[in-house]
């Protein structure tokens, strides 16, 4: 089976509402021609079944389209090229773009997106943070500090975070973890020095207070490049992916959360060197989403992998070099949130290709503006 642009329907949509468990969602970026296309697997042991899934256009093309995050079936969507953020029910077929953060793109600068909920009010919220930063001799050199933004559902509309001096940054390549209403992206000290002693933490936001906050990582890292962790849930615990010096990579499992010393090795996934492996994503079950490549390709093959009998599973799901592949856990829900119904409802909202879209703040102060020139006119 290779990844196309047309996938046939293999599942009503009575089956894929009654799905409780959650299945890979399959975001693949073609780098070729600048495409982005989604679809839907359930049960990482065949993946015999999946729909395709019309992700909604947030752009004129959709050339590349990330997900920030996924939260009681809902998908948070962005283009950081075009500062555009939207939320997109994948069920219901609904989606809504938001209004553009305030602050101006900044050349150079890193953004990262994370997106949940307030589990006390159940306010959905966006966070965004940005900051710039290079290494100079050896020497981390930070240009401008952590900027951080915060979107609200309830108000929608994004106000500025102090954060004050917030002595960690965020790695650049990141893809970040919900976990009991806490974001979480790879980062580590900008005191770091290479050749120094280094140690990688796990920086976090908490939706239900809106600060900013760390946790403690082990010690499996000894540099930044090797800072790359791959986030997931194993069973009911925070858990990454990590890849070591021999190419072998190891589940670490948080027992007890917040808690450092709690970081333990689960297992470690060592298929010799013949081919490059990389985890996905964990089921509930425990089997590995792995991908398969050789060394000298960039093509590659999905496959199950179950650590307890170490047996794989070739899933017969091909994924051609010029696509870029990102996994992400869905779980489907037929209930809209009420903040979320009103503005799809709001009188003053466009339809654009499936699409709501609300205006921008200042866009709304200068129709205000206009509206009162006009008046004073008559």
């Amino acid at each position: 089976m290779v990844f196309s642009h047309n996938f046939p329907l293999f599942i009503t949509t009575h089956q894929l509402n009654n799905r409780n468990n959650p299945a890979p969602l399959l975001l693949l970026r073609d780098e070729l021609n600048k495409k982005t296309q989604c679809s839907l697997r359930y049960g990482i042991d065949t993946f015999e079944e999946f729909v395709e899934l019309d992700l909604p256009y947030i752009t004129k093309q959709n050339r590349f389209i990330g997900i920030a995050g996924i939260c009681n079936g809902l998908v948070c969507l962005y283009d950081l090229d075009e500062y555009i953020v939207a939320l997109w029910n994948p069920s219901l077929k609904k989606s809504i773009i938001l209004p553009k953060p305030r602050a101006v793109r900044q050349s150079g600068a890193f953004h990262h997106i994370g997106f949940g909920i307030d589990p006390i009010s159940n306010d959905y919220k966006i966070v965004r943070l940005t900051n710039t930063y290079i290494f100079l001799d050896g020497v981390l050199e930070l240009l401008t500090p952590l900027e951080v933004e915060l979107f609200e559902l309830s108000t929608s509309s994004w106000r500025n975070i102090n954060v004050g001096d917030y002595p960690y940054v965020i790695s650049r390549v990141n893809q970040p973890a919900l976990f009991n209403g806490v974001v979480h992206w790879a980062g580590y000290n900008q005191k770091y020095k290479v050749g120094g002693g280094f140690h990688p933490f796990i920086v976090s936001f908490d939706m239900r207070n809106d600060m900013l906050g760390v946790v403690m990582a082990p010690p499996c890292a000894q540099n930044p490049l090797d800072w790359c962790p791959r986030f997931t849930l194993f069973g009911e615990s925070l858990s990454f992916f990590h890849r070591d010096v021999d190419h072998s990579y190891c589940l670490w499992v948080m027992k007890e959360y917040g808690v450092g010393s709690s970081w333990t090795k689960q297992f470690t996934i060592d298929l010799g060197q013949r081919y490059v492996w990389r985890p996905r994503c964990c089921s509930k079950n425990g089997d590995i989403l792995l991908e398969k490549r050789k060394w000298d390709s960039l093509e590659r093959d999905l496959v199950s992998y179950d650590p307890k009998t170490k047996l794989i599973k070739n899933l017969e799901i091909h994924v051609p070099a010029s696509l870029h592949l990102d996994t992400y856990e869905y779980k489907e829900s037929l209930v809209l949130p009420k903040s979320l119904a009103d503005l799809w409802r709001k009188e003053n909202v466009v339809a654009c290709r499936g699409t709501t879209v609300l205006p921008r703040e200042d866009d709304e102060v200068n129709k205000k503006n206009r509206k009162g020139k006009k008046n004073s006119r008559t």
